[in-house]
């Protein structure tokens, strides 16, 4: 069952969020690097939101999203699952590649590992680049039943969005 992060759905989500200010105590696990030595994602947890963040930025091959999203799995393997995680958020805003080629690799081994490793939903923020944003909703349609895909335009409506879903778990 995917969904978007409708104006409806948001809008209840804001409705229901508390009225006291949140803190920002992202904690950063890795910067990865290409072979080059540029930075190409970061990877953090929100521990009082309870989610990991991969921060996509500039170009990168598919090589390189499968590498990285590898690490995603590794640290919910580790420590997202005794952490309760079921949150895994992709922030495209930054990227400017396509990685639609790795669509049924996520859907059919990278979805079912995450799932044993506690994953119930993977967020993907939509990015303004078409290749990617293509890419993400190639992967939106795909509908896995275990790790459902949603796509939202912001971090502050995926946020909303994890909060809505955590009350409802």
């Amino acid at each position: 069952m995917n969904a978007l992060c409708s104006e409806a759905s948001v809008a209840k989500a804001v409705a229901a969020a508390p009225t006291t200010p949140s803190r920002r105590a992202v904690l950063l696990i890795e910067r990865i690097r290409n072979a080059y030595g540029q930075v190409y994602a970061v990877l953090s947890y929100e521990p009082d939101k309870n989610y990991l963040l991969m921060k996509w930025s500039g170009f990168c091959t598919e090589e390189e999203v499968k590498a990285a999203s590898l690490r995603m799995l590794d640290w919910q393997r580790t420590r997202g699952r005794a952490k309760g995680c079921k949150f895994h958020i992709h922030d495209t805003n930054e990227i400017e590649s396509a990685w639609a080629g790795l669509v049924d690799w996520i859907n059919n081994e990278l979805f079912p590992d995450c799932f044993q490793a506690g994953l119930r939903y993977n967020v993907s923020i939509l990015s303004p680049d078409l290749f990617s944003r293509l890419s993400s909703q190639a992967l939106y349609q795909k509908q896995n039943a275990k790790v459902p895909t949603v796509l939202c335009e912001t971090l502050s409506q995926a946020e909303r969005w994890i909060a809505r879903k955590y009350k409802e778990l």
